[in-house]
């Protein structure tokens, strides 16, 4: 059985005492006036509060027209307490009062439009409405409720939710109420989630590496409008921001305000990053972000970051993931930038032609038309009897060979006849000579 709500309503208790209700439903609805229907709600507003204690609301009796309170209460308990010893707000203990457990009115006369409290989504606990936020069907309803809803009406959604409103943030449904929250609030209001959001910075951190916590907290980031708050916020993000470059979920955050925020704003973040370029750059996370900042940035942004790199170049080649930093900056094909790198890696081809990732950046070099590809092979020439049959150098000639010209490539052949009968015994030299079409 459904009531006009479409909730699912329990089974009458047996021996009730008559309530209010069942008075005007008893009668015929065209022999009720409206006087006599306030007169019998408000005369026995007691009598109501009376029967739900007499029904004796608790954890063992908990269903009351057709709400779980149980449930509403301590769904997914062991996650909550997980989270509440993170966010310092612990539940108090479910002890059934009329207060804690809604009411939802099934009376024709009261208003059922979605904005009034007969419906349900200003009415009830804290834990109630934050239930409903956190329910795949529920969340959509209160969505809209947001979208349409009055100035009164967000105040009273906003006041039921913020003491839980990082557990609002990194709930799969509930960041998307908290989205159409933050459209709608306050600067005031948003103070306050900032000032909770902020008020540690582990739980801050936490926010940001969670798949929808770091939305939700893009999202807080649309709403700040005053210089004030955008210099807190950044005051936190600065403090914890290298934490935030070696997750995937959080430096989007990082990304964000780069793109979001002026270079006034994001000033002392940049230095942050700058200041452990090589350690963000050599991470599995931090490398994409380099990279995406290096390419979404304006020239004052990308030039501090494109220094530090060039200055650790070298140790960058050898790693598995800062050489694809390297990597990234020769494919800009700036000419200050080439003739910086070119400074830096001279006398440096060799041995990174032996390393496995120092390979790949030499023949990204070779390939580079910033860079003279004769300076480098020439200085390949110095060692090429043992690159000519090595694992990762081999690579490196077959690059050389394909960019070179008549007369380098002269010299590139007669170093290969000169080696033939030694590269023929070795796998990696027999490959080489495939390559080229020189097996025979």
């Amino acid at each position: 059985m459904s009531n006009r709500n479409g909730r699912v309503a329990v089974a009458p208790f047996e021996e009730a005492v008559e309530s209010p209700a069942q008075r005007i439903w008893s009668h015929r609805l065209s022999d009720v006036s409206p006087e006599t229907r306030a007169s019998l709600f408000s005369s026995d507003l007691q009598t109501l509060e009376h029967e739900f204690g007499r029904f004796d609301v608790s954890e063992e009796n908990n269903c009351v027209n057709g709400y779980d309170a149980r449930r509403s209460y301590n769904y997914d308990f062991h996650e909550r307490s997980r989270s509440a010893s993170v966010m310092g707000s612990p539940y108090p203990p479910f002890n059934g009062n009329l207060v804690d457990v809604p009411f939802f009115s099934s009376n024709p006369f009261f208003d059922q439009s979605p904005w009034s409290d007969a419906y349900g989504y200003m009415s009830g606990t804290r834990n109630t409405l934050l239930s409903r936020a956190k329910d795949r069907v529920e969340s959509h309803l209160l969505q809209d409720v947001i979208a349409k809803g009055s100035k009164e009406t967000i105040d009273k959604i906003f006041d039921n939710l913020i003491s839980h409103v990082c557990e609002l943030m990194i709930d799969p449904f509930g960041h998307r109420v908290f989205e159409k929250l933050m459209e709608k609030c306050t600067d005031e209001q948003i103070t306050r989630v900032l000032d909770i959001v902020l008020q540690q910075p582990l739980q801050f951190v936490r926010l940001c590496v969670h798949s929808h916590g770091t939305r939700a907290i893009q999202d807080l980031m649309r709403s700040l409008c005053s210089v004030e708050q955008i210099a807190r916020f950044m005051a936190t993000l600065c403090h914890v921001a290298l934490l935030l470059t070696k997750d995937a979920n959080a430096n989007l955050v990082i990304l964000f305000c780069f793109n979001h925020f002026s270079p006034s704003h994001s000033r002392y973040l940049l230095e942050v990053i700058v200041q452990n370029c090589y350690q963000v750059a050599i991470d599995q996370h931090g490398y994409c972000m380099l990279n995406q900042c290096i390419r979404q940035s304006s020239r004052e942004l990308r030039d501090p970051l494109i220094k530090e790199i060039i200055s650790n170049v070298v140790r960058l080649c050898k790693n598995c993931y800062g050489n694809y930093v390297v990597q990234f900056v020769l494919d800009l094909e700036d000419c200050e930038v080439t003739s910086a790198l070119s400074k830096h890696l001279d006398g440096n081809y060799v041995q990174l032609s032996y390393d496995k990732y120092g390979s790949h950046v030499v023949q990204k070099c070779l390939e580079n038309r910033e860079f003279c590809s004769r300076r480098i092979i020439a200085e390949l020439l110095s060692d090429i009897d043992s690159l000519l049959v090595h694992p990762f150098g081999n690579y490196v000639i077959q690059t050389a060979w394909i960019v070179s010209e008549d007369h380098v490539r002269n010299v590139l052949l007669y170093h290969i006849n000169r080696n033939v009968s030694f590269m023929r015994c070795n796998i990696y030299g027999r490959k080489l000579l495939q390559k080229l079409n020189l097996w025979t």
